[in-house]
């Protein structure tokens, strides 16, 4: 009997949970080990933040699907993947394999010091849910004030707006290095700066952190104090040794556009690196179009075919970006929109994507 080895549970082995349910796999043992039981989805967490959503309602019980598809769960910290020797180690036990699939997602991965326990990462995405909850039960009681968002992504931007909603009387701030949502149209930009400025959120653009401590933010020119700090742009790979892989230098796995590294190990989302689109941007806009390509070529591969599909990144998406108070904007080529139609269409996407 051969053996499937997932690892991790992100939204690609989510995908394959979903398919075992209706159509289970004959003679093929699968095991899938993550660290965490709960794989959230990262279009919906400002919703989360803003209280529209439950945690139940942006998350997948990686245990229960598993039963479900009669798969093997193992709650575990992977530590290394071994190529040639075909072998995950986890903290506890190894785990061999004949073909494998790694979807493990990414962490934040920040160019300068760090030293100061006010500083939260949004990847991985349970420190945010962790800290939201903490939020709500303890408010200003211990004196929680000032907000950062280093980052001015699409993920800063989204949370800035719903912490907004969320805590009225924070002093909210996003810092970025460039300008915020540069692979927005500039309609949607203007329109941005606008609604943060009408929301009373702070923008700093073109300012770089040189350091973090002391409850201080410290960049180029000006020092920032806070009570809070998210980092929500730059990621790497989760710290798993990754022995005989090519791996980048963020410690992303390298795979051909079949999201294969060889003709029996695969990877995608947040863990790959695809060669052939090297500058392809970490975001689950290309991550939820992989991960078909992904399970055709996996069942593929288990059906010893070498008939394999090549996965080829959308050059226009469209994106929603949530606003807060249940509206957002859509942004797709030049066109651009803001109204509670936009976050109709954006709550319609997400709960479909949730379904099971």
């Amino acid at each position: 009997m051969k053996n499937l080895l997932l690892a991790g549970g992100g939204h690609g082995h989510i995908n394959i949970l979903k398919r075992l349910i209706k159509y289970p796999l004959k003679d093929i043992n699968i095991t899938l080990i993550t660290d965490y039981g709960r794989q959230y989805y990262s279009g919906m967490l400002s919703g989360f933040v803003e209280r529209i959503y439950t945690e139940d309602e942006i998350s997948f019980d990686v245990r229960e699907l598993s039963k479900r598809a009669n798969v093997n769960y193992v709650e575990e910290k992977i530590i290394s993947i071994d190529k040639n020797k075909k072998v995950v180690t986890t903290e506890n036990d190894e785990y061999s394999y004949d073909f494998l699939s790694i979807n493990l997602g990414s962490m934040a991965n920040v160019n300068f010091p760090v030293d100061d326990n006010g500083v939260l990462n949004v990847k991985p995405i349970s420190e945010l849910i962790e800290t939201k909850e903490s939020f709500l039960k303890k408010g200003f009681k211990d004196g929680v004030k000032k907000i950062y968002f280093i980052g001015g992504g699409a993920s800063g931007v989204e949370l800035a707006f719903s912490f907004r909603e969320a805590f009225k009387n924070f002093d909210i701030t996003i810092i970025t290095s460039g300008e915020i949502l540069e692979n927005f149209n500039e309609k949607s930009r203007k329109k941005v700066r606008k609604l943060l400025n009408k929301k009373n959120i702070n923008l700093v653009e073109g300012s770089f952190v040189t350091e973090i401590k002391n409850h201080t933010i410290i960049t180029e020119s000006v020092n920032y104090e806070f009570d809070y700090v998210f980092l929500t742009s730059g990621f790497k790979g989760v710290d798993v040794k990754y022995i005989d892989f090519d791996v980048d230098n963020r410690n992303y796995v390298t795979v051909d556009e079949r999201l294969m590294v060889d003709e029996s190990a695969f990877s995608m989302g947040d863990s790959a690196n695809i060669y052939k689109y090297p500058n392809l941007p970490k975001a689950g806009v290309f991550a939820i179009r992989e991960a078909p390509i992904l399970l055709e070529n996996l069942m593929s591969a288990l059906k010893n075919s070498r008939d394999k599909k090549s996965y080829e990144p959308q050059l226009k998406y469209l994106q929603i970006l949530n606003c807060g108070g249940k509206k957002a904007i859509m942004n797709y080529g030049k066109f651009s929109f803001y109204g509670r139609l936009s976050w109709w269409l954006k709550d319609k996407i997400d709960r479909k994507y949730m379904e099971i």
